[in-house]
């Protein structure tokens, strides 16, 4: 059996992880001791640092919070220079910022060691359902040679051009989703609070011209239900708007329903914090409208 690394196997990276360990022997490597504990249940090698990932395997996956943690996996202490072999593949599976994603491709050439971004769209049920959107950025030799690793993954694996692509693409597909997510929730309201049923108005809404991924999902699923529980933070969305926007002002675009939508979604963190589940923004509208959305 090949063997594989992960480093990161929190909300995104476990089920991402769960999808190679069917294939692959999984050296394993996260702070988070229960993480851990999960994948050696399952047969994987707990590492004691990414330097002791990177000595036994060509192959190392990360799926972490930002991409300054990523930097100080690649290049801390223990992290994975250290250990990591010429020809070796790191496959950054992070929500990153593209600039720094070449900055640490650009330092790892002269080692031999390929950098590449490869984020996810499609959350934990994505990841687990094996239709993930993966988006990776590198050269196109690159992408052939892990493109039958990624396929293991899932189904839909997208070459996204040069390395810090797939972040970018990444980053704007975030932004753009909590544009339509706050767009949604204020359309909605208006209609609860005009007697229209909420379950109605997202069935119609989901097979007419207004359709998007929080009538499709985020409402019927998260909302509707009653769960209030999407596995996806307030906090870190705001940290993956806040990439978006920072491409904007490197190359002067302005964005001003961008600029809303994280000035709606700073509304929902004040309330409730930087580790609420996005799922409260449904309370924000509520709030903000006096139409109840939820069950």
């Amino acid at each position: 059996m090949d063997k594989i690394g992960f480093i990161g196997l929190g909300n995104m990276g476990r089920p991402l992880a769960d999808r190679l360990i069917k294939n692959y022997q999984l050296y394993a490597f996260d702070l988070n001791k229960n993480n851990l504990q999960y994948f050696t249940n399952k047969g994987a090698v707990a590492c004691s640092s990414p330097s002791e990932v990177a000595s036994n395997v060509k192959y190392i996956f990360l799926c972490l919070p930002t991409s300054k943690i990523v930097e100080a996996v690649v290049n801390g202490d223990n992290g994975l220079t250290v250990s990591a072999k010429r020809g070796a593949y790191i496959i950054d599976m992070t929500t990153g910022e593209p600039e720094i994603t070449r900055k640490i491709s650009n330092s790892l050439e002269e080692k031999e060691i390929n950098f590449i971004d490869a984020p996810v769209s499609g959350g934990p049920k994505g990841a687990h359902q094996g239709n993930i959107a993966v988006m990776v950025g590198g050269t196109e030799s690159q992408f052939a040679e892990i493109k039958p690793i990624m396929d293991d993954i899932s189904s839909n694996i997208f070459y996204a051009g040069k390395i810090g692509s797939g972040h970018s693409i990444k980053a704007g597909n975030n932004l753009l989703n909590l544009i339509c997510r706050m767009a949604t929730f204020e359309i909605i309201s208006l209609l609860v609070k005009d007697g229209v049923d909420p379950k109605k108005a997202v069935e119609i809404i989901q097979k007419s011209s207004g359709r998007n991924y929080a009538t499709e999902i985020t409402l019927p699923d998260n909302i509707l239900s009653g769960k209030m529980i999407q596995g996806f933070s307030a906090g870190l969305m705001k940290k993956d708007a806040g990439v978006a926007t920072k491409i904007a002002n490197l190359n002067q675009v302005e964005i001003p329903l961008g600029k809303l939508s994280q000035e709606l979604l700073q509304n929902t963190i004040d309330e409730f914090g930087e580790d609420a589940d996005m799922s409260n923004v449904a309370l924000t509208f509520e709030k903000l409208s006096g139409a109840k959305i939820r069950p």
